[in-house]
């Protein structure tokens, strides 16, 4: 629900409320006045009557009797005992729904004076004929039904004025979503437009500037990327020619002088593999990368096979299991994705087993370590900078991963969507 429909559902709901209990009351009150007006034209008959000023058994049409018997019978009929609390009005209303005049109306008055009692009552019977009779080419409106029509007519004129303020409202937020949606680093700096109130436009600015730090900082980020890939590209590459040019100049060195070459020439594939990644995370417009037909078993093997070195000296049994299947990828990324994935479950594994599984698209590489050392490298050191590297391709391309961390297993999931087949 949007802030705009609770609130205006609250405030409707609050209206509606304070109009039923407002019209509740008008009606309560009306009644009233009418009952009090009759009970005063009636006690003051009844006193009078006392007194000797009236002698005439009906004044219009109120009858005055000091004997029960006298009382009309139809005010009997509704009131069969004389022993009624004196100086207030007994009134019985007979069908009325409310919202017209009863159709049949009995009032009676006791007034008690010096011992003696004094009856005066009045009855009106098929009133509403009487009404129509009265208004025989006029339109009328029972004063209850134009208590529930002012109610309703106030409701609704604040619905109307309520949907008014909030559209002026409503208008000028529209345009600060739109605007903050829009907004990027090719049009931050453009000047903010105005959106007509002072606390839309200081949100606005908020945004602005916040975004701006944000854009700022990721600019500052990309450029360092840049320029270390960069800066890094030439000394790997002195170093892997080197490493080259040392097999040339002596084929059969010591076995001392083999493990330092080995040695050296591992940390320049790795150095060559990070600086490659770090490089293609610089770089904008990820979807703009070139897709090819991709056969991620064999992916698989050649990623193993250069990797492999990370296995010596260790206790480790590595498992792949692959199948055919050929996918439409970013061969880059992907080659990234499965390198850092290997790498980093042949670098944290002592002892035990590497599992890597592949089914279509899907990758599973799972490290069990049975030296009981696997939790110490996940606690401390996690998949180091190649897992945030990985997250970064991940996201970049919104392929789908999972990981799960038990003691002694870590258990990671890709799956490459391609571009042509996004729900393969």
């Amino acid at each position: 629900m949007s802030i705009r429909t609770y609130l205006f559902a609250s405030l409707a709901g609050l209206v509606l409320l304070i109009s039923a209990f407002l019209s509740f009351q008008s009606a309560k009150i009306f009644i009233g006045a009418f009952q009090m007006a009759s009970e005063d034209i009636m006690i003051e008959l009844g006193l009078d009557y006392h007194s000797g000023k009236i002698t005439e058994p009906q004044v219009l049409d109120y009858y005055i009797t000091s004997d029960w018997q006298q009382v009309p019978s139809q005010i009997k009929r509704h009131f069969p005992s004389p022993e009624l609390k004196p100086f207030t009005l007994h009134t019985r209303f007979i069908d009325w729904n409310y919202i017209s005049p009863p159709n049949h109306i009995y009032s009676l008055v006791v007034v008690k004076k010096e011992g003696s009692a004094v009856y005066i009552s009045r009855y009106k019977e098929n009133l509403r004929d009487e009404i129509a009779k009265e208004h025989p080419d006029e339109f009328f409106i029972d004063p209850m039904v134009m208590i529930i029509l002012i109610g309703s007519g106030f409701f609704i004129l604040f619905l109307v004025t309520l949907w008014f303020v909030f559209k002026k409202v409503a208008r000028p937020m529209e345009s600060l979503r739109d605007w903050a949606s829009n907004l990027t680093i090719d049009n931050i700096n453009e000047p903010l437009p105005a959106f007509r109130f002072k606390e839309l436009n200081e949100l606005a600015t908020l945004i602005h500037h916040n975004y701006s730090s944000l854009t700022a900082s990721v600019e500052r980020e990309r450029k360092f990327l840049s320029y270390a890939s960069h800066e890094l590209r030439t000394p790997i590459a002195v170093l892997r020619s080197n490493c080259s040019l040392l097999e040339k100049v002596n084929a059969s060195p010591s076995d001392k002088e083999r493990l330092i070459r080995e040695r050296i020439n591992r940390a320049s594939l790795t150095m060559k593999s990070m600086t490659e990644t770090l490089l293609w995370l610089s770089r904008d417009e990820a979807e703009e990368m070139p897709t090819d037909d991709i056969e991620l078993g064999q992916l698989i093997e050649q990623s193993f096979d250069e990797l492999n070195y990370l296995t010596a000296g260790k206790s480790i049994e590595v498992a792949i299991e692959r199948d055919d299947s050929v996918i439409n990828l970013a061969t880059t990324p992907v080659t990234l994705v499965v390198n850092n994935l290997i790498r980093n479950a042949l670098q944290h594994t002592q002892q035990g087993t590497v599992a890597i599984h592949q089914a279509n698209d899907k990758i599973i590489i799972t490290n069990v370590e049975t030296a009981g050392t696997h939790q110490q490298f996940v606690s401390e050191l996690g998949f180091g900078l190649g897992n945030q590297l990985i997250q970064n391709l991940i996201n970049r391309f919104g392929w789908k991963f999972d990981k799960q961390v038990t003691d002694n297993q870590y258990r990671v999931m890709v799956k490459f969507s391609s571009p042509n087949n996004e729900e393969s």
